[in-house]
């Protein structure tokens, strides 16, 4: 996989949306995962990023389904706007501390619905070593749930 080609690419999908290459950053770490940072005034950024992170999830999907087209290599590419993301798991983080104690003092199952399976992700392992409680995910997509039970 040429990744001065991949950079090129991406970066020419990247200007097409605005975007000049001071607030672009590409790195590809090797030939499987594609680092993107963008930083963008924040009256734009939330353009990028959506509603809970859905623009930036369908942006990933366009880029590596470019990149697969192109390269035949399905890459694990991380996008990320003004550090959202970091912003987002902390949120989600403090979210699961929360529910998981709530589970805990009042002995009953915790629901927190309208999590994306990324987001869930993170929720599963940062509670995986909380005492006293588990974590699963139920429902089928797009209605899938986590639910912090308490043990006991």
């Amino acid at each position: 996989m040429d990744q001065s080609k991949i950079i090129e690419i991406l970066s020419n999908v990247l200007s097409q949306l605005g975007l000049t290459e001071e607030q672009i950053v590409i790195e590809l770490a090797d030939d499987e995962n594609v680092n993107i940072a963008l930083s963008l005034p924040q009256e734009f950024a939330g353009v990028f990023v959506g509603h809970h992170g859905e623009g930036l999830s369908a942006l990933r999907m366009i880029f590596s389904l470019i990149i697969f087209q192109r390269f035949g290599v399905w890459p694990k590419l991380h996008l990320n706007v003004n550090d959202y993301q970091e912003r987002r798991e902390e949120t989600l983080k403090e979210l699961a501390n929360d529910a998981a104690q709530r589970a805990v003092n009042l002995q009953k199952e915790i629901i927190l619905p309208n999590l994306s399976s990324y987001e869930r992700r993170i929720i599963h392992m940062f509670l995986a070593e909380f005492p006293g409680i588990k974590t699963e995910s139920r429902g089928e997509a797009p209605f899938r749930q986590m639910v912090i039970v308490p043990l006991n």
